[in-house]
């Protein structure tokens, strides 16, 4: 019985992980002319999701250095889509923002991500989906105990 699980584990496991690459490769075919990076996408989306966040809490929302989400930063504030602004609290941290500017884009991609997610999903049943989600937040919890599953 324990092989029969090993196995079925490791069949998850290489799931998972292929299910994984298949998104984002799906996700930069269909979203080339929006001229972002998935990468950027990403900032752009935890930043509107959490409006002043510090540079270094972003990088850890993100999983990525905070030297390379600083050169993400830079880039979209360079393109007017984010502003750093001083924090009250902090007078050594900055306070990440959207622009303006960033609305309509915000807005583009919301509509993009919905239509993926709802081809990815197809023929799931919203109770399926959130047993889903639970499992995959106890797989979360058992690689980073603590820490909040994002989403």
């Amino acid at each position: 019985m324990d092989e029969e699980l090993h196995e079925l584990r490791r069949a998850v496991s290489i799931k998972l992980t292929v299910l994984a690459r298949l998104m984002r490769n799906d996700f930069d075919r269909h979203v080339g002319g929006i001229g972002l990076t998935r990468s950027q996408w990403s900032l752009i989306a935890v930043v509107a999701s959490r409006p002043g966040a510090t540079q270094r809490q972003i990088a850890e929302l993100l999983e990525m250095s905070e030297a390379s989400a600083g050169r993400l930063v830079d880039r979209l504030v360079a393109d007017g889509l984010l502003a750093r602004t001083d924090r009250a609290d902090d007078r050594r941290a900055r306070a990440v923002t959207l622009t303006e500017a960033a609305n309509p884009l915000l807005e583009r991609m919301s509509v993009f991500a919905r239509s993926r997610e709802e081809r990815f999903f197809r023929g799931i049943a919203g109770e399926d989906l959130a047993k889903l989600r639970d499992v995959l937040d106890q797989l979360h919890a058992n690689i980073y105990p603590g820490l909040t599953p994002p989403g």
